[in-house]
């Protein structure tokens, strides 16, 4: 049987949340519109997703702006974890939620390794 590209997905993120120290994930539409998550009860998956889409474009802008470069990971350290967001090709966000003392460097690679899967699969590549 051949997998869908929502499962395919789907498998991605739960091989993902395999690294450890990870509270959510999700695959998110630049739009901000929910593609796929793996979050617990008490967060909101369609508000994760909408506010990391607003997160990442506002990093975009000011990158515009400041004439920067192409934005290639936001990272927030708050009081109860890390938001990490990276871009998984033309239109989708890879966002992660972390424990506080996570080790942001590991998760940056499989991130970055994961979406590129992701890019592959919504591109049909």
């Amino acid at each position: 049987m051949v997998e869908t590209k929502k499962e395919k997905l789907d498998n991605v993120l739960s091989s993902f949340l395999q690294v450890g120290q990870i509270k959510a994930c999700a695959i998110v539409s630049k739009e901000g519109l929910l593609i796929s998550s793996r979050t617990p009860p008490d967060v909101d998956a369609r508000i994760f997703s909408a506010l990391c889409s607003t997160i990442l474009g506002a990093a975009e802008a000011a990158s515009t702006q400041m004439k920067t470069g192409s934005v290639s990971e936001v990272s927030l350290k708050t009081e109860k974890g890390n938001i990490v967001l990276i871009p998984a090709g033309s239109k989708a966000i890879l966002t992660t939620l972390t424990e506080t003392e996570a080790q942001i460097g590991l998760i940056l690679y499989e991130m970055e390794e994961k979406a590129k899967e992701v890019e592959q699969i919504l591109h049909g590549t």
